[in-house]
């Protein structure tokens, strides 16, 4: 009986020694990847422990490329991919970050942790990125800094901001997300004797897909060839529009167009090549094209960088105005 009390008696011991030394650190992980931590927690640089109890939440917004540079709130439903890092070092090529959520876009551009997710943070200054894909798709993963293999037709989102000072116990930093990717538009007008019914399809030729982001800018290593395949346009009444990954060559882009015109039974079929400007799609800029469709032969007239047009492949707007 005394030995059973006795191994009794270690057993209980031995269970509180393990229930005092449990961390009271709690992480969060969801589909998306989230990490973080609150109370006390160790740090990365493994001099001990900080306390990192400072929730710290986002407001996003996208800017838009006119003259007044204005902002609107990022679309309900939008997913962003936040990092966070150390401020005053280059560890986004070399570590993981510190803490990353995966977050979805409330109304007026409030930012609500997926699968309950909250970022705590200690006192001090960080290196904050974000990353969306302007959908409810989660957006691409990285692997020290750099990102998985982007695709064609997805309005690449992206914010960083260096040295955030976190000194509160909520904290909401703002976030102006900026488009990565670019844009060709084409305005179709009719010529002299062509009486223009409506689009009946078309496609241009894209950049080669697989290229990547560096997360600490933002920029999305231009292609310098065509993939093999074009890519169907959004339309949108008279107006194309298609979402690509920039690009950087002095060959042309090869547009085909499906018109009904002259209210024959027949769509007519043109191909024309569509020259890049200076020879480059640059990250962020959305070209329109004015293109006059006449009996035989297409032709441009104009090109100039306009404001983003915000709708997706199938010509629906993203933002309804």
């Amino acid at each position: 009986m005394k030995t059973n009390s006795f191994i009794g008696f270690l057993l209980l011991a031995a269970a509180a020694l393990l229930l005092n030394g449990c961390s009271k650190t709690t992480i969060t992980i969801d589909e998306g990847g989230n990490t973080s931590s609150g109370g006390s927690s160790e740090d990365s640089s493994g001099s001990g422990t900080t306390t990192a109890d400072n929730l710290v939440g986002f407001h996003a917004t996208v800017e838009s490329l006119d003259m007044t540079r204005s902002m609107s709130p990022i679309a309900a439903g939008t997913v962003v991919r936040i990092f966070a890092y150390h401020g005053g070092t280059d560890e986004t090529h070399s570590t993981a970050p510190i803490a990353r959520g995966t977050y979805s876009a409330q109304q007026a551009g409030t930012l609500t942790g997926n699968s309950g997710y909250k970022m705590y943070l200690s006192n001090g200054t960080f290196d904050f990125y974000a990353v969306s894909t302007n959908t409810d798709t989660v957006p691409p993963t990285f692997q020290m800094g750099t990102s998985t293999a982007l695709a064609n037709g997805v309005d690449y989102l992206w914010w960083g901001c260096a040295d955030y000072e976190i000194n509160g116990s909520q904290v909401t930093v703002p976030i102006v997300l900026n488009h990565s990717a670019t844009q060709v538009c084409f305005d179709i007008e009719a010529g002299t004797g062509v009486v223009l019914q409506s689009i009946a399809s078309a496609t241009i030729t894209v950049p080669q897909p697989g290229a990547s982001m560096d997360l600490t800018t933002g920029v999305i290593t231009p292609a310098t060839e065509y993939a093999a395949q074009p890519a169907s346009m959004g339309i949108n009444g008279m107006r194309l529009q298609y979402t690509m990954l920039p690009l950087q060559t002095t060959s042309p882009m090869t547009l085909t167009l499906s018109l009904n015109m002259n209210y024959d039974p027949t769509p007519h079929s043109y191909t024309v090549q569509v020259p890049v400007p200076d020879g480059q799609l640059q990250a962020g800029n959305s070209y329109r094209y004015l293109a006059v469709i006449d009996a035989n032969t297409v032709t441009f007239p104009s090109v100039g960088v306009t404001d983003w047009v915000d709708v997706d492949e199938t010509g629906n707007p993203l933002y309804p105005h």
